[in-house]
């Protein structure tokens, strides 16, 4: 076991949550960037030593989506052969963008996770890529409250882009979690939402802390058109050095500092990548005077700091 794990309450879900969070994206599909011709994604055999090894180390949330390819399938086949311990699995439905709500499709996409998972409850359901006009103009919310009170769901988070939606998921009553990106580069979130979510006691998860390998080894693969996005981080890389951190450390060790981050998301491709992320977990947040330092680090250009712009899976 990881010595220093926590674990952090999720108020309005029930749930106490490790405060590192096993993302399986990379275990579901191709993600993230990578070495021209090299895949990123484990094969089975360590994808589900990953698994094992997160749960033996006190990790006991586990975040996936139906848009994460095989993620859902394999997972509930993994935690099957495991014996199906007694962890946490937040799980999504969407992304809808603009289209209108369905409700046979979202009874059906959860219908579809709870077999995929193999559970008989999903205890939080995201909704991803949530919009406030979802949450507030759609009959989305008043679906899943039919899903609880039928019993098939638990709580119900918002998994979101940008400042202003996740303000505004903050004032709708049911949803309990917020996932956010947050990271050295990406701190957008920092000056009014976490403020407001542990004000009205949302807890927020906060996600792409290694924003897709850009803030690893992996940025020397950048491709050329995302020059500037690998100078920001060769910056950080330098600034972690001279504290005698690598770049990987600072940036989970920087998310970890954050209080208001109820848990992390941490995505591994390789039991390496995992055993190094509960090592560095294992080292604490970051002194005050390095966190305050890190804070100029931070981007305000959107088309560099968000994903969605990269043209990158």
């Amino acid at each position: 076991m990881v010595a220093a794990m926590e674990y952090r309450e999720i108020p309005r879900a029930g749930l106490r949550v490790s405060r590192i969070t096993l993302g399986t994206v990379e275990l579901g599909m191709e993600y993230g960037i990578c070495a021209p011709g090299k895949a990123n994604r484990p094969q089975t055999a360590e994808a589900e030593t990953i698994i094992g090894t997160a749960l033996e180390n006190g990790i006991n949330l586990l975040d996936t989506a139906p848009a994460y390819g095989e993620s859902e399938v394999f997972l509930g086949k993994a935690l099957h052969r495991l014996g199906n311990p007694e962890i946490h699995i937040a799980t999504k439905i969407g992304p809808f963008g603009d289209d209108a709500i369905c409700a046979d499709a979202v009874r059906q996409s959860l219908e579809r996770s709870l077999r995929n998972l193999g559970r008989e409850r999903l205890e939080l359901v995201q909704i991803h890529n949530a919009t406030a006009s979802q949450l507030f103009d759609s009959p989305l919310l008043e679906i899943l409250a039919q899903a609880r009170e039928q019993g098939k769901i638990g709580a119900v988070g918002a998994s979101v882009y940008g400042e202003e939606v996740a303000l505004a998921s903050l004032n709708h009553p049911d949803i309990a979690t917020l996932q956010i990106a947050y990271n050295l580069l990406d701190q957008r979130m920092a000056d009014r939402v976490l403020p407001a979510a542990k004000a009205c006691g949302i807890a927020v998860l906060g996600r792409s802390v290694f924003l897709k390998g850009a803030l690893t080894l992996r940025r020397r693969y950048l491709p050329e058109r995302l020059h500037k996005l690998k100078d920001y981080a060769e910056t950080a890389a330098d600034w972690a050095k001279r504290h005698a951190l690598t770049l990987p450390e600072a940036a989970l060790r920087f998310c970890l500092t954050e209080e208001a981050l109820c848990s992390v998301l941490v995505g591994v491709s390789s039991l390496p990548e995992l055993h190094t992320a509960l090592a560095v977990t294992g080292r604490g947040p970051l002194p005050a005077e390095q966190h305050a330092e890190a804070g100029g680090l931070a981007v305000s250009e959107e088309e560099i700091i968000d994903p969605r712009f990269w043209g990158i899976n």
